[in-house]
């Protein structure tokens, strides 16, 4: 049961962005399976008959998350915050609590190895989905219209004028080029010009950013000089549009405002701060530069929670790296963990960029890849494993 719930939680969380693309008016299939995860993770917990590795770690993240979250609290009650505010700002948090499930069902290297064909395929899906819609809205064939309406009831889609979208969906198309690349399994080449497109197509300078400096890293690890020159290449490229805004002068003038603002959001933040913020935030009762949320995910959770909750968040990537760097890189596992890997360093990265950290779509391929990256390591330095394709 835990195995086959994992697979359509993640299966889900890949295909449904940022959790209202399947839905039903106010209930959305991914409450209902984080109410799942939650009863099968104290299922398994007070359950005598199953493997429990992992789980003191998992707990260790769960009493970890409420710590952080106390400091924002406590300064809300002084202040006098509206519950319902202090409700909506910690209800996409709350997928912090799945730590224990992601545990429990990624006891058997097996898993894993089915959650990157998740991660990989469901990827490929959503960015063959995406780039037809964009070619189509380009053609004609699709009208923007009926779109806009589907869009604006799940608020799954951001338009840049009639013809450019972004979907929060495209978050896990840049984790499954990662994965393709790193991977490289059968009809590879294939599979990540389909995700290239549609990457391409979003106009998310940010994604741009954390997937190239995520795979140039990769091969760097994988020591693939030939594809390091080409990643550098493209960086570059990135930079220099970046840094002077020829997209948005070409696709979109009103965007070059996005980059200014924030900037102007940490401008704000640095000028107003003290050391109660640094140390307590700020809680969900005070505004940031007029904003109620700000990009850059990083600069929330030290506005919010201050140093603990920020510290909270970087725990696991450190605990990642502990995981990655403990796999001898002979090892025949040590591929899929590259492919887990980079995918975190491409959430960290692209955090400073858009906030994906903070919510459902950042929380559980943070928790699945963690808990991944413990399976491999210990599987990895054990006598006997699993041998075979990685995927």
């Amino acid at each position: 049961m835990m195995e086959t719930l994992f697979s359509i939680a993640l299966a889900e969380l890949v295909l449904g962005g940022g959790g209202r693309t399947f839905s039903i008016g106010d209930i959305s299939l991914r409450m209902l399976l984080f109410a799942a995860t939650l009863g099968a993770s104290v299922i398994g917990m007070i359950s005598s008959t199953g493997r429990r590795d992992g789980l003191a770690t998992a707990n260790l993240l769960v009493l970890g998350f409420l710590i952080s979250l106390l400091p924002g609290l406590l300064v809300d009650a002084s202040w006098g915050t509206p519950i319902r505010i202090i409700v909506a700002g910690v209800q996409p948090l709350l997928f912090w609590l799945t730590a224990p499930f992601f545990a429990l069902a990624l006891q058997d290297v097996r898993i894993v190895q089915r959650g990157a064909r998740i991660l990989l395929f469901g990827g490929v899906v959503v960015a063959a989905l995406t780039a037809f819609l964009t070619i189509g809205l380009y053609a004609g064939f699709v009208g923007f219209g009926s779109l806009y309406a589907w869009a604006n009831e799940t608020e799954e889609m951001f338009f840049r004028g009639t013809t450019n979208f972004f979907y929060k969906g495209h978050f896990f198309v840049g984790v499954a080029l990662v994965f393709c690349v790193v991977m490289t399994p059968r009809w590879w080449k294939s599979m990540a010009a389909i995700l290239m497109l549609s990457l391409a197509l979003s106009l998310t300078r940010g994604l741009y950013v954390a997937v190239v400096i995520a795979l140039a890293l990769s091969f760097l690890s994988q020591r693939r000089h030939i594809y390091i020159i080409a990643a550098v290449s493209v960086a570059v490229v990135i930079a220099v549009f970046y840094s002077q805004f020829i997209i948005d002068l070409i696709f979109d003038p009103t965007r070059a405002s996005s980059s200014q603002i924030r900037s102007r959001d940490i401008t704000y933040f640095i000028s107003i701060f003290d050391y109660q913020t640094l140390l307590f935030g700020d809680g969900f009762g005070k505004l940031l530069n007029g904003r109620t949320s700000v990009e850059n995910s990083y600069l929330w959770l030290l506005w919010r929670f201050g140093f603990i909750g920020l510290s909270f968040t970087i725990i696991p990537l450190f605990m990642s790296v502990r995981y990655y760097f403990s796999i001898p890189r002979d090892n025949p596992l040590h591929t899929l963990a590259s492919a887990y890997f980079f995918g975190m360093i491409m959430l960290y990265i692209l955090t400073a960029f858009n906030p994906f950290i903070n919510n459902s779509i950042g929380i559980m391929f943070l928790l699945c890849s963690l808990f991944s990256l413990r399976r491999l390591s210990r599987t990895a330095n054990q006598p006997i494993m699993l041998t075979g394709d990685i995927l």
